[in-house]
């Protein structure tokens, strides 16, 4: 049964929509964070930072976002990137971390994951909303196995993801990024067996399996490239 929540629907993102999710992102995190002053310069600079990074990643990633039945907009998303190992991501750049500290041995799989946000004007329901954008989100790397979830993380959703019975590993330092205390982190594949399976009853759709599918021919065509076999 796939769960879905009044005067909302679940979608995937296009391309052309990035735009429209950086936007939300960002005003989401300010209201979040009550912040008095987000000068028109400092939004500009936020706004061309990210969505360079998501026109970097889009082709390798699954966007997931909740919009509303009433208006269209996005209220809640998150991405799920199948990193090729090369390009940079927001995590070695904001901790200096250096790509070989990532590639664990016996590791087939790695993964990013970010723009995760739920809009603070959803009322009720919202701790069901944040387990089926997790549950979009995680089903790909547990379903893969033998993988590796990267990210950024704030750390109280790192305690969100504890009480779900998600664990992870902290890899340095917090920092404070766009406003709140940051932490580099990562998730072993198999550390999501228990939220996948508990919640896979109530959150599983036809759409999970499709979304495999992209990422079994993402891994493929890494296999096949001569430059990943050097």
């Amino acid at each position: 049964m796939n769960w879905t929540p009044e005067n909302y629907y679940f979608t995937k993102l296009n391309k052309n929509e990035l735009p429209e999710l950086i936007h939300f992102y960002l005003v989401t995190t300010q209201e979040h964070y009550k912040l008095d002053s987000y000068s028109e310069e400092e939004y500009k600079f936020d706004f061309e930072s990210l969505i360079g990074e998501d026109q970097i990643f889009f082709d390798r990633s699954i966007y997931y976002v909740l919009r509303s039945k009433l208006d269209n907009g996005i209220h809640a998303s998150i991405r799920i990137t199948f990193w090729d190992k090369e390009t940079s991501l927001p995590i070695q750049k904001l901790f200096d971390i250096e790509t070989e500290s990532l590639l664990i041995p016996h590791v087939t799989n790695f993964w990013h994951i970010g723009r995760f946000v739920i809009s603070g004007k959803i009322i009720g329901n919202r701790i069901n909303i944040l387990k089926k954008m997790l549950f979009d989100a995680f089903y790909g790397p547990h379903s893969l196995g033998s993988g590796l979830v990267i990210a950024e993380c704030d750390r109280k959703v790192v305690n969100t993801l504890r009480k779900l019975e998600i664990e992870s590993y902290q890899l340095g330092d917090p920092i404070i990024y766009l406003y709140s205390e940051t932490l580099p982190i990562y998730i072993k594949s198999e550390w999501l067996k228990t939220f996948v399976e508990k919640n896979k009853y109530s959150q599983h759709s036809i759409g999970n399996n499709v979304d495999i599918q992209k990422f079994v021919e993402m891994s493929n065509q890494m296999l096949l490239c001569p430059k990943n076999n050097e």
